[in-house]
């Protein structure tokens, strides 16, 4: 009765509303009122027409504009409805679950579903750039999980791209609806640096190496080289992630990661990313390519050395390892547990080594390839064991990894706490790249469609997990900012003239 009673009392509402805007129109038309109609709904649907274009080719413009308004109506239109529906109602309070039949040997208490329920209670909503945030207050006895089990109805009755469910404090969780998909049509790159680095960019002066003037963003390190590293140098924005946030990989936080992705998903647009961030900082590069250096050689003027097979890449490994013991005893000498803890005078540069198709090393078929494999997964488990506080940190990736590459494989994959999962071409890798995530972020990968490279599910060992897509950027223009920025190759002998006596046929 209460609903049917509210139903009658919006539509005279309207009808009000209605009659007051139809006296109005001919109050100022008079007699071209009919025309005037006309033009009104004409504009109507030029405006719903023009809603409809701009939400294709301009969602960032579209959404403040046409979508918060009619998602946030759709969202308010039909909370109790859904509410109910997806199992989020909990019992009036004089509504129990329990009932009690007399009989005349004794009374029997049965459970059923109560009569009246009610919505669970909403304390906050706020629209966003490309989404909205609806805060909703836990009933006694309800879990987040049970909201995270209805986030695709949820999304579905607000008439959005997606619902994820986020738990600011206990007793409350937060759903973020995302009104369109910002990975499929992600923020121009300009909007992204400035929100990343805080500023305009800048122009940079023409180096000796490419002899032209180039435009690029703020950035820590300009021309001249500046000795001292800092922590913030190795925070570097690749991308954008699903709330529309930078996609920001710290290596301080997370030393080393494990990217995988079949062919064409994204893999080395995300490498290349990376690489020409870090080009531009004093950040020591070492690259370990088995394919010949076919993906890394455009780097070659900002890399300290790179192999470009197994032999290679196994003595460039045993280098690294001298470095390793070498700032081992640098700390000792300064009771320092870091690099970081080190005064600037004696700091040396962190140095990050990226291993393009890892299974090109671990995977051998003679005798002596099988040494050199076992060399090579030896010397990066020790680096990611003790690369961390010494400012070793690997990039590992491939197109499958796990226990069938060979001894050591899984032993790995547990020191590199940072994942990236690119769409792949079976759920058993997805399933082994994620392996700590939850449940959902491996399905999430397996749903990565084939027409969007470069996105990808991003975990880390903490449980979070993200959507994300990295920018693409031109491997010429990669390759000419590792050139301009090749004043900053970091000297490192050990490895390179370990790479040179296996090049020149000398053992090591």
């Amino acid at each position: 009765m209460r609903s049917l009673l509210r139903k009658l009392a919006v539509v005279l509402v309207v009808v009000w509303l209605f009659g007051r805007i139809t006296n109005l129109v001919s109050g100022v038309f008079g007699p071209a009122t009919p025309v005037a109609w006309l033009v009104l709904l004409v504009g109507a649907v030029v405006v719903w027409r023009v809603s409809v274009r701009l939400r294709e080719v301009r969602p960032w413009s579209w959404w403040p504009v046409f979508g918060a308004p009619v998602a946030v109506w759709w969202m308010l239109r039909t909370w109790s409805a859904a509410s109910e529906e997806l199992g989020l109602s909990v019992p009036a309070a004089r509504s129990g679950r329990f009932g009690l039949i007399n009989g005349p040997s004794g009374g029997l208490v049965v459970r059923g579903t109560p009569l009246k329920v009610i919505a669970p209670r909403r304390v906050g909503l706020r629209v966003r750039e490309s989404g909205l945030e609806v805060r909703v207050r836990l009933a006694p006895g309800q879990t987040p999980a049970q909201f995270e089990r209805a986030a695709e109805g949820l999304a579905h009755a607000w008439r959005i791209h997606r619902v994820r469910v986020e738990v600011p404090r206990p007793g409350l969780v937060t759903l973020v609806g995302l009104g369109f998909d910002p990975l499929r049509h992600p923020k121009p790159r300009h909007a992204q640096e400035i929100a990343a680095v805080g500023h305009d960019p800048v122009e940079l002066p023409s180096s000796e190496e490419d002899g032209r003037e180039r435009v690029e963003y703020g950035s820590e390190v300009m021309a001249p080289v500046r000795a001292e590293a800092t922590p913030a140098d190795l925070s570097v924005s690749v991308g954008i992630r699903e709330d529309s946030h930078p996609w920001l990989l710290d290596l301080t936080r997370r030393p080393h990661y494990l990217v995988c992705g079949a062919t064409r998903s994204g893999k080395s647009t995300l490498t290349v990313r990376m690489l020409a961030e870090l080009a531009r900082r004093p950040v020591g590069l070492v690259g370990i390519d088995a394919k010949n250096g076919m993906e890394l050689s455009p780097f070659g003027p900002r890399l300290s050395a790179l192999a470009v097979n197994r032999a290679e890449a196994a003595a460039a490994i045993d280098g690294l390892l001298g470095v390793l013991e070498l700032r081992t005893m640098t700390c000792r000498e300064h009771g320092a547990r870091s690099i970081w803890d080190l005064p600037s005078s004696v700091r040396p540069w962190p140095i990050v080594v990226v291993v393009d198709e890892v299974a090109e090393l671990m995977l051998a078929a003679d005798k002596p390839g099988k040494e050199e494999a076992a060399r090579c997964i030896q010397g990066l488990i020790r680096l990611g064991q003790l690369g961390a506080a010494l400012g070793i940190h690997l990039w590992v990736s491939g197109q499958r990894f796990g226990s069938d590459l060979g001894p050591g494989a899984t032993l790995l994959r547990a020191q590199l706490a940072g994942r990236v999962c690119h769409r792949v071409a079976d759920a058993e890798t997805a399933a082994m790249t994620l392996a700590g995530l939850p449940a959902e972020a491996v399905l999430e990968a397996q749903k990565i469609p084939a027409d969007l490279a470069g996105v990808a599910v991003a975990g880390d060992d903490s449980g979070a997990w993200h959507l994300v897509r990295s920018d693409p950027m031109d491997i010429t223009e990669a390759a000419a900012l590792a050139s301009q920025y090749a004043r900053l190759c970091l000297d490192l002998p050990e490895v390179e003239a370990a790479v040179h006596r296996v090049r020149l046929g000398g053992g090591w």
